[in-house]
């Protein structure tokens, strides 16, 4: 709402209506340029602010789906007391810098700390992010989801840089036996909708852009991490809740 006063009528300036329809769209959209999109549509970055700015605030965390150790993608003990749920895309150059993070926070917290690895491929930023998530979900079937999550990100330059043709053969160095039917299965696209939840899942979590996760602690503390953060800011959240 404006509050000055309307100019004195010999002052004003007439504007002719297609024009002023022109300047009230690019009003309009510069609003929702930088209010942001309502889907995520954000690559993320290391998880700092720019130098001289604050912090904006944080995201609000919805009522995720609850931990499902048949269906999720679980390291560590079931009675960790802090358990960290990752939103990820395995095109993402930011979560293939933040997988390491992870890979050392439970290596160095066996009994304390569960991850909990979901899918958040941004198909807008990575068109291929959603085929390799159904392929993670196809090794699965045969107990090596885990190991071809490890084994893209190792392999990957990101941004869409893996040779999607060598999927079985990435599937057959880490364990999976029966490579026709990782082969048929990763074909059929079957596990598209499963993904899907958990890209939704990734929303209702408040999750924006890529890595994105939710850190709960033993009385149900939720925070947020948002980008690739360091180590040592990770490790200080865990110790923290701990």
């Amino acid at each position: 709402m404006n509050d000055q006063p309307n100019p004195p009528r010999s002052m004003s300036i007439p504007i002719n209506v297609p024009v002023a329809i022109i300047i009230a769209g690019v009003l309009i959209a510069a609003a929702v340029y930088f209010k942001g999109p309502t889907s995520p549509l954000r690559q993320g970055s290391e998880g700092q602010a720019p130098s001289g700015t604050e912090a904006p605030a944080g995201p609000t965390i919805g009522d995720f789906r609850a931990v499902d150790a048949q269906r999720d993608h679980v390291r560590g003990p079931a009675d960790a007391k802090v358990t960290v749920i990752e939103y990820s895309d395995l095109e993402c150059p930011f979560c293939k810098r933040f997988h390491p993070t992870m890979l050392q926070l439970v290596k160095e917290y066996p009994n304390d700390v569960r991850w909990v690895y979901r899918h958040f491929p941004l198909e807008q930023l990575h068109a291929q992010a959603p085929a390799e998530a159904n392929a993670v979900e196809c090794a699965k079937e045969q107990g090596k989801g885990w190991e071809l999550i490890d084994k893209i990100y190792e392999v990957t330059t990101s941004n869409d840089g893996l040779d999607l043709t060598t999927l079985p053969e990435l599937a057959r160095q880490v364990g999976v036996t029966n490579i026709a039917q990782f082969e048929s299965c990763v074909a059929s696209n079957k596990y598209t909708d499963r993904v899907n939840e958990d890209l939704a899942d990734a929303e209702v979590a408040g999750g924006t852009g890529t890595p994105y996760a939710v850190v709960v602690g033993p009385d149900g503390q939720k925070l947020p991490i948002e980008g690739a953060q360091p180590y040592a800011s990770v490790k200080a959240m865990v110790d923290s809740l701990l």
